[in-house]
């Protein structure tokens, strides 16, 4: 393979995402484990249960993510994720200069919460422009590459969803009238940037169009529906039960993580075929 193209992850980019999944994994104790602490142990109080929960399943799931760049060889499999973290850096950090009146200042966790969101939206494009030069754009020994019709319509989809999600971000009104369970301003937000950061992968998924550059993707986002539903138990108490969304949640939830599921394998025992 030519040197220029050699897929390979650099060692800064290693030692970076190694100092990542320390913070995410601290950020799903504090979150996923323990919910009800978060007055003291992060960096605003979060109410009720079930945001900090769903927060701390997306941390980890990020922590999945970043384990597979300390540890891959080809920068293609991890490269879609990489705009859609940046994407949701930035709204993480807009959020926080909208409601900073709502974090425990002068505290360990505000300043590592505050810290973290004002660097990483610079951080992890250059990541990204550190090893893109040598990335690949072949099709892997046993891949697939997706039809061009699909590619669009996924692509295209993601966008509008990105899109109205931005919407929601400038008047998070929108999401809280919406939601089973009782949002404030900043975590409507937040969830905001989670949703963005979803369909960003999506769409730069549709954008490489290679089975071999979405799969780590797809598993890091079952792993973290996977989270959610476990936690559904924990969760329940704070949900609204006359709103049909309730149901809605819980319901599209479940049918996403089967789909993901077989998905995976499908797509895995087609490109083995190749």
């Amino acid at each position: 393979m030519n040197e220029s193209r050699s897929d390979q992850i650099t060692l800064d980019t290693r030692i970076i995402g190694g100092v990542v999944i320390v913070v995410l994994l601290l950020a799903f104790l504090a979150l996923y484990i323990f919910p009800a602490h978060t007055d003291q142990n992060f960096a605003w109080t979060i109410l009720p249960l079930t945001s900090p929960i769903l927060m701390g399943a997306g941390y980890l799931a990020g922590a999945y993510f970043f384990a597979r760049v300390v540890t891959g060889d080809k920068w293609h499999r991890v490269q879609a994720g990489f705009w859609a973290i940046t994407a949701f850096t930035v709204v993480m950090f807009a959020a926080t200069l909208l409601h900073l009146d709502r974090f425990h200042h002068g505290t360990f966790h505000y300043y590592a919460w505050a810290g973290l969101y004002a660097v990483t939206p610079l951080l992890v494009p250059f990541m990204w422009w550190r090893n893109h030069a040598t990335a690949s754009s072949e099709l892997e020994e046993n891949d697939l590459r997706y039809p061009s019709l699909v590619r669009w319509i996924v692509g295209i989809g993601a966008l509008i969803g990105v899109l109205m999600f931005v919407v929601v971000f400038i008047q998070p009104s929108l999401l809280i009238s919406a939601a089973p369970w009782k949002l404030t301003p900043l975590t409507a937000r937040v969830f905001a940037g989670w949703t963005i950061l979803t369909l960003m992968a999506v769409m730069m998924c549709a954008y490489d169009g290679r089975w071999s550059g979405t799969r780590v993707l797809l598993q890091s986002a079952t792993i973290g529906m996977g989270l959610t539903l476990l936690a559904i138990p924990r969760m329940w108490p704070d949900f609204d039960k006359s709103m049909p969304m309730t149901y809605v949640f819980v319901g599209a939830l479940t049918v996403a993580l089967i789909a993901f599921i077989i998905i995976h394998i499908w797509l895995d025992r087609l490109s083995q075929r190749r």
